[in-house]
């Protein structure tokens, strides 16, 4: 597969450095060195453009793309050996289903060569196409979002019902968390419906009293998918919703590193930014910024496995008498991060599961309650095993 058959490639020659920048020391100088040097194969990450809102709610995203490279190209080339590409934009068909399955072979293409991309888009339905690439194999999904993009009954796609598609037709979504949804947003029903399907959901509130919790949710994802409408409409007025309340610019930026760092995380998508909107091109630019923290989470991936033998983890060992089972958790001496096992505590001979945790889930189970992260994926476990 050709992934440049696909593409208009970058003229970085129309992107001028910022004058604060130094030229030399750019993203856009490094992106323009390793497109004359670099082979596909050989790069870590990839970034492409995907200039679709034909199904947008609201159009202006398609012309997004190059608007955001304006301001990233100036920002800190993060590392001057980086394995970064930006193959360019993608050349439009003549329908949006077409770009959805042209991202679903672009994707195929980034999971089999084990790369990361970075998907500028557009709108938000592309997240429809991104998914299409795990047929065939389990995977889990964040999205930062003000409200679910999801509308009971309704059959056509559009940016802010694209998740009826991701839930009806892909059957290999294992996980799926929403991020940072507004509660004045949402229906009382949708939060049941999602609470049945065992999908989790944080609220801006639960995230801003403790940021640090995204991270092991997005440790163990697949895909990211970031509406620049969960941003409060001060920080980024190139938005639809414009709602007075939202992330705040550095924790829309911390939680694109999270990101990142995730050596699971193989796809990211950057969407719904609407370039005639944002006159003071205040979005634009904090957009390129959260896409310059997902690339600097990729550049210091650190990845660990507790499920090998070594020497790197502190194990603890947790007696839970209520249910006559032991809860096994793993803390990294490296970074401090932590794991728990997930089993069938029914049954001795079940699969053992490794997912991310947090600190309090071990605090939690040394107090003698088990962790409602530990119940909800052992009913996830359970689900998937009687389907």
């Amino acid at each position: 597969m050709d992934l440049l058959h696909y593409f208009d490639p970058v003229d970085f020659e129309k992107f001028e450095c910022a004058d604060w920048a130094t030229k030399k020391l750019t993203l856009g100088a490094l992106l323009q060195k390793n497109q004359e040097k670099l082979k596909i194969e050989k790069a870590e990450l990839i970034i492409i453009g995907v200039s679709e809102d034909r199904n947008a709610i609201v159009p202006g995203s398609g012309k997004s793309p190059d608007e955001i490279r304006k301001h990233l190209y100036s920002l800190n080339r993060i590392g001057p050996r980086f394995k970064v590409l930006d193959l360019g934009n993608l050349k439009l068909g003549h329908t949006a289903n077409d770009s959805y399955f042209a991202v679903r072979d672009i994707c195929e293409y980034i999971l089999e060569n084990n790369q990361t991309l970075i998907l500028l888009g557009g709108s938000q339905d592309l997240t429809f196409g991104m998914t299409k690439a795990f047929d065939g194999r389990l995977f889990n999904m964040v999205t930062v979002d003000p409200k679910f993009d999801f509308r009971k009954g309704i059959k056509t796609i559009n940016s802010e019902n694209y998740l009826n598609l991701i839930f009806e037709k892909q059957r290999n979504l294992y996980a799926y968390t929403s991020l940072a949804y507004q509660n004045y947003f949402i229906d009382a029903t949708d939060v049941d419906y999602y609470n049945s399907c065992l999908w989790d959901v944080k609220r801006l509130g639960q995230i801003r009293y403790d940021l640090t919790s995204v991270e092991p949710i997005l440790r163990n994802a697949h895909i990211f998918s970031f509406d620049i409408n969960s941003l409060r409409y001060l920080d980024a007025p190139g938005q639809s919703m414009c709602s007075p309340n939202g992330l705040y610019s550095e924790e829309a930026c911390q939680i694109a590193r999270y990101a990142g760092t995730s050596a699971e995380l193989k796809l990211a998508g950057f969407f719904n930014l609407i370039p005639e909107r944002d006159l003071s091109t205040n979005s634009t630019n904090l957009m390129a910024q959260i896409v310059w923290h997902f690339m600097e989470g990729v550049f210091n991936r650190k990845p660990e496995d507790p499920t090998e033998d070594s020497e790197d983890f502190n194990q603890f060992m947790v007696d839970m008498s209520n249910i006559n089972m032991t809860l096994v958790f793993f803390q990294s001496r490296i970074t401090g991060r932590w794991w728990m096992e997930i089993s069938d505590f029914e049954n001795r001979n079940s699969d053992i599961y490794i997912i991310p945790c947090e600190e309090d889930d071990y605090k939690q189970a040394s107090h003698g309650d088990i962790p409602d992260r530990w119940w909800r994926n052992v009913r996830k476990m359970y689900k998937r095993q009687n389907k």
